[in-house]
């Protein structure tokens, strides 16, 4: 035999006949594999590790109690093997004359037994052992798992509690002797215990049931006497009782044997997060300034979210903003140099704050104050981009308005002062000559009267120049900017009464009108009949016998109002006011009356726009829109 190794099967003989016992331990010491023993006192025969117990009838008969105690006592799975002696005649015989003792024994073998058939028997015995080891082992495994799995679990059979882990225990504030027993679905509300009772049937029948949510209170823990459990009965390692339900989502799973494994995951976390995100939510929805997140994970950056004001700002719906980049909103007009900074500071990963003309979803142009701000993941990378919007229309309004008349006092008003005080000082030289007595400055005789007139006729002209502005001006401010009630106008009619004034002033003009047969009622008719007196005053007053096109139409939820004439169009530094909304030390507008018409507009709520006119001239088309019925006497 072999010197004997870890590896060999330890087989325990516990015989009352010598003999017998003697062979077979010489059997198993001359085999590979196997190292056998004897007890070392028959008052504790079984004491020591072993992998196979080998009895006869006798040793089981006398030391079946304490083969009983011993199995008992240890948590692995020791099998045992009888030998039956040819006395004894049947192994099935023999097994009933031990009565209970039989009852620890796994197998038999009879005599006559080969040494070969002994040790496979042997050996098998030792794989079902280990076999049992390792199940045990993994079942303490998943034991400790569930133990101190941190959502509550229960065991079920036929929809009562059999078991509860220390997370339900905790969960409920309760021994586990109140849960066990008791029906699950007493454990939630009565309005959720079908639909606890069918995830049960479920599991059973699919192997899985649910998930479903419900809630878990003690508070429907009764004791047996129908009230409510005592206080008490919470461990002190669960903390104070709460009766207060607990939201969780319940799942259930079949594990065998009749056996349901329910899971509760503890919801309240879940629910605080979640009612955090919706109050950021509602704030960011509810929000004054327009909020927007783009995606700066995706090349093109579209955006993800846009609040109500966002919307409102742009009058664009979800499908036409989210998925999209918010260049959509820039327009040809847009300042190029600001969309350039934006570019660098989004590249660059840093802040920015710009001003951009945009244009809304009606065509309507405004000036976004957009502050832009990163948004970086645990490790420092930008993932998204926070915007922040405003509309600083008026405030860019007020600012043009301040440029535009800043312009027209510095260039115009004086250039017309000028021309006044040249020909005033012609004018005074003339009179000094006249007057004046010997030598250089000798008396004429003679006075060119017409050319004194034209001198005279030029400073009125130059005077009423600056009289137009200065009407101009504070006209804008009365009607325009100092409005506060903006009642509905029928449009059809300040433009035919505009028109008509205007044509009976100007017998060489011709003033052709196309007026709907409805009527079209718009915002305000102060800013519209400035607008419409503006644009026909232009026309007829820059060219000579001018033929002046003025229509009024509808166009879907909008007021068309087209001024064209005949001239040579307007030159393109003066159409600045209508083509970009603002100007610059290059660009600007050479006068004030388009600017009035463009603040009207929006005054108005519209849009206006410059093109070519089929008659070679010019034309300023402007979009009202239309509004509610408006009176009868309205605009007059």
């Amino acid at each position: 035999m072999s010197n004997p190794s870890s590896d060999d099967l330890s087989v325990l003989l516990v015989f009352d006949g010598r003999s017998d016992r003697d062979l077979l331990y010489r059997w198993l010491t001359e085999s590979d594999g196997f190292t056998p023993r004897v007890p070392e006192t028959d008052a504790d025969p079984f004491a020591g590790d072993f992998d196979v117990c080998l009895l006869d009838v006798d040793g089981t008969r006398a030391h079946g109690d304490a083969l009983s105690a011993y199995r008992k006592s240890t948590s692995t799975y020791h099998p045992t093997l009888l030998y039956v002696a040819e006395r004894f005649g049947d192994p099935g015989a023999a097994l009933a004359r031990l009565d209970s003792a039989g009852d620890h024994v796994d197998e038999t073998v009879a005599a006559p037994i080969r040494q070969a058939a002994l040790a496979r028997r042997l050996r098998a015995l030792a794989r079902a052992r280990s076999l049992s080891t390792e199940l045990a082992a993994s079942r303490d495994r998943l034991e400790r798992l569930v133990r101190h799995l941190p959502d509550a679990v229960f065991v079920c059979r036929d929809g009562v509690v059999t078991y509860a882990n220390p997370a339900a225990e905790s969960l409920l504030a309760v021994e586990p002797s109140t849960l066990e027993g008791r029906p699950l679905a007493d454990l939630v509300p009565a309005v959720d215990a079908d639909a606890v009772t069918a995830a049960l049937t479920a599991a059973g029948t699919a192997g899985r049931g649910g998930p479903i949510e419900t809630t878990l209170t003690r508070a429907v823990i009764s004791d047996t006497d129908g009230g409510v459990a005592d206080d008490s009965a919470a461990s002190s390692t669960t903390g104070p009782a709460d009766s207060r339900p607990v939201p969780v989502e319940m799942t259930t799973i079949d594990v065998g044997e009749g056996d349901v494994q329910v899971v509760a995951h503890d919801l309240r976390e879940r629910r605080e997060r979640e009612e955090r995100l919706a109050l950021y939510r509602r704030a960011m929805d509810e929000a004054t300034v327009g909020i927007t997140i783009a995606d700066h994970t995706d090349d093109d950056e579209p955006l993800i979210y846009a609040n109500n004001t966002f919307k409102g700002l742009t009058g664009l719906g979800d499908d036409q903003i989210l998925g999209h980049n918010p260049r959509l909103l820039q327009t040809d007009a847009t300042d190029v140099e600001s969309i350039a900074r934006l570019r660098r500071a989004i590249d660059a990963g840093e802040e920015e704050s710009v001003v951009l003309l945009n244009r809304r979803e009606d065509g309507r142009m405004w000036y976004n104050a957009l502050d832009i701000s990163p948004i970086r993941n645990d490790d420092g990378g930008v993932t998204h981009y926070l915007g922040f919007q405003r509309d600083v229309t008026d405030r860019v309004a007020r600012d043009q308005r301040l440029t535009v008349l800043d312009r027209v006092l510095r260039h115009n008003i004086r250039n017309r002062l000028n021309v006044v005080l040249g020909y005033a000082d012609h004018i005074d030289g003339v009179i000094e000559a006249y007057a004046g007595g010997d030598g250089p400055d000798a008396k004429t005789d003679t006075v060119d009267v017409e050319a004194l007139r034209a001198d005279v006729d030029r400073i009125r002209t130059a005077a009423l120049d600056v009289l137009d502005l200065s009407d101009s001006a504070r006209k804008f401010r009365e009607d325009v900017v100092d409005i506060e009630d903006a009642d509905a106008v029928d449009a059809a009619a300040v433009v035919e009464e505009v028109t008509a004034r205007l044509a009976a002033a100007n017998d060489d003009a011709a003033v052709r009108l196309s007026l709907p047969d409805r009527r079209v009622c718009v915002s305000g008719a102060a800013p519209l009949m400035l607008a419409v007196e503006e644009l026909i005053a232009n026309a007829l007053e820059h060219v000579p016998a001018p033929t002046v096109t003025v229509s009024l139409s509808v166009d879907g939820d909008d007021a068309v109002l087209r001024v064209a004439d005949d001239g040579p169009g307007v030159t393109p530094d003066s159409r600045t006011p209508l083509e970009y909304g603002a100007e610059t030390p290059t660009e600007h507008g050479q006068g004030i009356g388009l600017w009035l018409v463009r603040w009207s507009v929006d005054a108005a709520g519209g849009t206006v726009r410059y093109e070519e006119s089929s008659g070679g001239g010019a034309a300023v088309v402007a979009r009202l829109p239309l509004v509610d019925d408006c009176s009868d006497d309205a605009g007059e």
